[in-house]
């Protein structure tokens, strides 16, 4: 037999203690397991990484006009979690339009897509201007492919509106301006 993971589950015969080194093979038997062990640790991996790889992904934005800005993300995905985080600095020729949506790398669930205001992480902005950060998140928009970034703004101790990001909130944006996010969603 032929170890089929990790593109489905493998089905060993436990042989019996009354079974004769022959029935299963026992040569077989031991190399079945040490393939299917292999596997596992290739799928695995080593040293700080347990289980997931982080990938490089280049997001794409709507109402950011990307042009000489810098970008970079990264995301890693476990079975149906998925973490993804990145940044975005504001370059000479680069502009914000209007609302902000971040593309996604993988998927999300069909939850997303159905709901607006699914709150799926961390959103910071930086005036670099004004040397200020302001907090806010991303959310779901009615799609499985991107996100929006919604700031938060409060009235003494309490969050009292969350409007998304654009051309003036949370500040006219500019060269050097900064967005960065962490999120964690489920992929479909």
């Amino acid at each position: 037999m032929a170890i089929t993971y990790p593109t489905s589950l493998d089905t060993f015969t436990n042989p019996l203690s009354t079974d004769l080194l022959t029935s299963p093979d026992h040569a077989t038997q031991h190399a079945n397991i040490n393939d299917a062990v292999e596997a596992l640790e290739a799928k695995v991996a080593i040293g700080n990484t347990v289980i997931g790889t982080y990938t490089a992904f280049t997001p794409t934005f709507t109402n950011l006009t990307v042009g000489n800005g810098t970008s970079s993300a990264r995301f890693s995905r476990v079975n149906n979690v998925v973490d993804y985080y990145g940044y975005f600095i504001l370059g000479t020729t680069s502009s914000v339009t209007g609302l902000v949506n971040i593309t996604l790398p993988v998927t999300a669930n069909s939850i997303y897509a159905g709901l607006t205001g699914i709150p799926m992480g961390d959103l910071e902005m930086f005036d670099i201007s004004a040397s200020t950060w302001f907090k806010g998140e991303l959310f779901s928009v009615s799609s499985a492919t991107a996100t929006r970034a919604r700031i938060w703004t409060t009235s003494g101790t309490n969050v009292i509106n969350n409007s998304s990001a654009n051309i003036t909130a949370p500040m006219t944006w500019a060269t050097g301006d900064q967005l960065l996010w962490n999120i964690t969603y489920e992929a479909a």
